[in-house]
């Protein structure tokens, strides 16, 4: 399965017009209300809770965000064929995972920290990566607003504004400049984080982390837990292959690989990729 995922895997970025039936859809979906959809699973933690623990042992500032961070970009990995995004008429399948990670700042706009290629950084090179970026983050939001309030009356006019901004939303380098390839969204004070809006072409919402009751093998335990939510964009993508980005970002969570990365043992362990989203395999469901 690892050999399925690898081969469709971009070696590099790939950049292709749509072809011109399916420029009708963007057209469409310019004029129409953008369908998307919204797929919610309920994510056993007990292993999840192991590695935070581990990492922390080891004196390394862990929180869950790193493990989300982390299981999503393994999960895109291997369901390869959920990573990508159109922009006017073009579709961008990236070579590299490129994370957005929403940070609370100082506007109703959050600050999003880009971590490239987070496919390829391991929990503590990710931790130490994130140490130093969301504070960087934090202060860029700074100094960006300064900059806005002391130049912006250089285009003094909305129109002439949006119209810029129309344009550089129509460009695949600069959504990716914004917001990497993949868009996350965590909050840990409510249960559901849903992220309705975003360039990407499906995002995750992270809620709080806590004790539910869940059944495992039939009987009622107490597990930490947390609810996961995929959002995707029909001009994108359909729901089943966005159900197997979800399902493969639960296998990391939920399994002990992530644990033996934080142990450093992850060399020796390969979980099997999610098959991709065939005529076959959807009529079959």
């Amino acid at each position: 399965m690892n050999e399925l995922a690898n081969a469709n895997k971009p070696a590099q970025d790939s950049i292709v017009s749509l072809p011109h039936g399916e420029r009708w859809f963007v057209d469409g979906f310019s004029v129409l209300p953008v369908p998307g959809g919204i797929e919610v699973r309920l994510v056993d933690l007990t292993h999840a809770q192991a590695a935070l623990n581990v990492l922390r042992a080891r004196g390394l500032p862990a929180t869950w965000t790193h493990l989300f961070v982390r299981a999503a970009a393994l999960g895109l990995k291997r369901a390869p064929e959920a990573h990508q995004m159109v922009a006017g008429y073009r579709r961008l399948r990236p070579a590299h995972v490129d994370i957005g990670l929403s940070v609370a700042g100082q506007t109703n706009f959050a600050p999003v920290l880009i971590i490239p290629a987070a496919e390829e950084r391991e929990l503590p090179d990710l931790v130490a990566f994130m140490s130093q970026a969301v504070p960087a983050t934090r202060e860029k939001e700074k100094r960006d607003l300064e900059g806005m309030n002391r130049l912006g009356w250089i285009i003094p006019f909305g129109a002439v504004r949006r119209f810029i901004l129309r344009m550089l939303g129509r460009s695949l380098w600069f959504r990716r400049k914004l917001i990497g390839t993949f868009q996350i969204t965590c909050v840990s004070n409510i249960d559901f984080a849903i992220p309705l809006l975003f360039h990407s072409g499906t995002a995750m919402g992270v809620g709080r982390v806590t004790d539910r009751v869940m059944a495992v093998d039939g009987q009622p335990v107490v597990r930490p837990s947390v609810w996961l939510s995929m959002i995707f964009d029909h001009m994108t993508m359909d729901g089943r292959v966005c159900a197997a980005q979800l399902e493969a970002t639960i296998r990391v969570l939920e399994s002990d690989e992530l644990l033996r990365e934080a142990q450093g043992d992850s060399g020796h362990l390969a979980l099997p990729a999610v098959a991709p989203v065939t005529a076959t395999n959807r009529e079959s469901a």
